[in-house]
């Protein structure tokens, strides 16, 4: 980004129609609804993964006009940010398709992948927004790291610091994130891949906690990257367009996340969708993001495992990746914990999705993020299985697999299955896999061979 483009928004965000926030919510929550009338677009539960190419441009046209209708509400100022026809489409158009993560040996390219891409897509992993503790911390990160198949590590968040709370805006938020950052380093480093990309620390909420996690000695370098967040949906405020600036003086990699909820301003799921195209093209035009962690969450079950969640995943990866360069990340949100088989198969369900309709994988939110340490690399070395197993999948035979998938854990997502800590599915010393939730995984993934899935390696090693 330049930045000068900044102060044009920055004047923006100050000259802007002022509106209070419920009253752009209301007046959201109606054109929504027109929009996806006018454009026709229908969920069928019958087919979550649409191999209608019409519709999902429709998708993409009713979420560019939403955007240029609406543009992001300041919370900071009570504006609105607004952008021409012209400014949002040519600004799409010169966004980047594709970024160096990391650096040396480890560096890896993201590329924007398209419908029924045969590329495999690029995975991250790490607890990433979930919440893990001081003590295990450490080996968690490296469970992740050390997996051949997953290419980046998402930090994680810790919500103390030597057992205090942390609360944003201390000093103690700004020794976290150093901490966080410097755990993360170790761990790539350990797992004999230093230049691995970083994608976040988590545990800071406010620009300067981010800022203090880089150091490129110790903590983030410029080859990783900071999320910066949309406030559902479609706003921003400073503290957000801050970071942007600070990613700019040091050349980091900016990550646009945002949380679109399933139930939430956008209703159903056809609207869900149209606002989701809207919010990443908030990051685009905002934020200039390297690439878009899409983070779609169920307002009851908090997940995007779900019918809705993977009819929506599927829409907003066809429209974006039909209509625009971007370079899509899918965070695959679940309501199982580690140790579970419900936690692999809905991974399977949101990697088949994911890598069908042209997004790179993150992965996996475990429990909703309601459990402590309920996560290891073990769910992310299958989602980065399943991914390329799907590489040669048609979305019509995805839509037929999904349905296959889900009633391996459907009747749990109400009442789930949350699974045990990361100490109880791994040997803290040697961080690796009990054989029970090593048994549990093979078994899935044999599951999941009968479905017609085909993997690079064999679903259980002989003995």
């Amino acid at each position: 980004m330049q930045s000068n483009w900044l102060v044009e928004i920055m004047k923006r965000a100050q000259s802007g129609p002022f509106i209070k926030e419920k009253d752009f919510e209301l007046k959201l929550i109606k054109r929504i609804k027109e929009l996806v009338k006018e454009y026709d677009i229908k969920y069928d539960a019958n087919d979550l993964v649409p191999a209608d190419d019409d519709m999902a441009d429709r998708v993409y046209q009713a979420g560019l006009q939403l955007f240029v209708e609406f543009g992001a509400y300041c919370q900071s100022t009570e504006r609105q940010i607004l952008f021409t026809h012209d400014e949002v489409v040519d600004i799409v158009a010169q966004a980047p398709s594709e970024v160096i993560l990391g650096m040396g040996k480890d560096a890896v390219v993201m590329r924007h992948r398209g419908v029924e891409d045969p590329v495999r897509p690029i995975v991250h992993s790490g607890p990433t927004g979930l919440p893990a503790s001081e003590e295990f911390h450490p080996q968690i990160l490296l469970s992740y790291a050390q997996e051949p198949l997953v290419d980046c590590l998402g930090a994680g968040s810790v919500a103390t610091y030597m057992g205090e709370g942390i609360i944003p805006g201390t000093p103690l938020e700004l020794l976290g994130a150093r901490r966080d950052a410097s755990v993360a380093r170790e761990a790539v480093r350990m797992a004999g891949r230093p230049g691995m990309h970083i994608n976040d620390v988590a545990v800071p909420l406010t620009c300067s906690g981010k800022m203090a996690a880089f150091d490129p000695d110790a903590g983030l370098r410029s080859c990783d990257g900071i999320l910066v967040s949309q406030m559902v949906e479609l706003k921003t405020d400073y503290d957000q367009l801050s970071r942007v600036a600070h990613l700019y003086n040091v050349g980091g990699i900016t990550v646009d996340l945002m949380t679109p909820l399933i139930g939430g301003l956008g209703g159903r799921a056809e609207g869900t969708a149209v606002v989701s195209v809207a919010d990443h093209l908030l990051g685009v035009v905002l934020y200039d993001a390297d690439y878009h962690m899409f983070s779609l969450t169920h307002l009851t079950y908090v997940n995007n495992t779900d019918p809705l969640g993977i009819w929506i995943q599927a829409m907003v990866g066809q429209a974006l990746s039909r209509n625009t360069p971007i370079i899509l990340l899918n965070d695959i949100y679940v309501v199982s914990g580690a140790g579970t088989k419900e936690l692999l198969y809905e991974c399977a369900a949101g990697a088949v999705v994911g890598t069908v309709c042209g997004f790179n994988m993150q992965g996996a939110g475990t429990t909703g993020g309601f459990n402590r340490d309920h996560f290891s690399g073990l769910e992310t070395r299958f989602i980065a299985e399943v991914s390329r197993a799907s590489l040669s999948l048609t979305r019509q035979e995805a839509s037929k697999l999904i349905p296959k998938i889900m009633k391996f854990y459907e009747d749990t997502l109400s009442e789930p299955n949350r699974g045990r800590p990361f100490n109880e599915v791994y040997d803290v010393d040697t961080v690796q896999p009990t054989a029970e939730w090593l048994d549990m995984y093979y078994s899935v993934k044999e599951d999941m061979s009968k479905l017609g899935l085909k993997f690079e390696y064999a679903p259980r090693p002989k003995a």
